[in-house]
């Protein structure tokens, strides 16, 4: 089956969604950054931009002698930023070249996980990085994606039908939710130096601000994933009810960040 993004910016509730994933993953993304030493005057590519949130901050970080690009495949939201250090481009990471400039950090978040060349994509992005620059990816894996044992069997067991049945649909379309294990050895394939990989992994609470975002992204798929056979129409009418319940929760998926320099010679 051809590869197509799942989770396109074009859905009605996708900037909502998309504003759950930034408050949500958004504090651990510039915590990375800024152990990499991200200041004034650096040149920054932010790949599969979305809604903005990081793109805006770095244009902030770098100030007015910086320079920050910010490309996706849709970017309806984030050509909405204004920043004079701030160019925002329609790019196919895949498919298209990548810039000519050269620059000091290329990141992109829950990205490369999509696409079916992933190889491919990181070398485009190692090759718009200059001497010295940093790559950092982050990536999720659902090694950790569990429902809590002490929830109710019934609950629990509907919670895995879910999980086996999202990571199935994904794989069939070339996308994996596996992804993040494989950021160490791709770094390494790719000739980049003083790798580091750091996992971070959240308790949800059915109800809350990260529920929601897994509420947003069930609905989402509802229909394509019912409609392929991966999961039936009554588990997720229930799955969305149990998503808001208080009395439930989850261990999420690990968010996999993986950052490495590009050698000097």
């Amino acid at each position: 089956m051809p590869n197509e993004y799942l989770l396109d910016n074009a859905w009605q509730q996708q900037r909502a969604r998309l504003a759950g994933l930034e408050a949500w993953f958004d504090p651990g993304t510039i915590r990375h950054l800024e152990a990499l030493g991200i200041a004034e005057g650096w040149r920054c590519w932010e790949v599969g931009a979305g809604g903005g949130s990081i793109a805006g901050w770095l244009a902030r970080r770098v100030g007015t002698s910086g320079q920050v690009l910010a490309t996706d495949l849709d970017i309806r939201f984030v050509e909405q930023l204004d920043a004079p250090n701030l160019t925002v481009q329609r790019h196919d990471i895949l498919t298209d070249d990548p810039p000519s400039e050269r620059f000091d950090l290329v990141h992109a978040r829950f990205v490369v996980e999509h696409l079916p060349d992933r190889t491919g994509a990181l070398r485009h992005m190692l090759a718009a990085l200059k001497p010295g620059g940093w790559l950092l990816i982050e990536d999720t894996d659902s090694c950790s994606w569990l429902a809590d044992p002490t929830a109710d069997p019934t609950a629990v067991a509907l919670f895995t039908r879910w999980t086996q049945a999202y990571a199935a649909f994904y794989e069939r379309h070339e996308a994996t939710i596996y992804a993040g294990r494989r950021l160490y050895g791709e770094y390494r394939a790719l000739g980049l130096e003083r790798i580091g990989v750091e996992g971070r992994v959240f308790m949800v609470q059915g109800g809350s601000a990260p529920a929601e975002v897994w509420r947003l992204t069930a609905e989402q798929v509802r229909e394509r994933i019912v409609a392929e056979g991966d999961i039936s129409a009554d588990d997720m009418r229930h799955l969305l009810e149990l998503l808001r319940d208080p009395d439930f929760a989850w261990m999420e998926g690990a968010v996999m960040a993986a950052w490495g320099q590009m050698p000097f010679a």
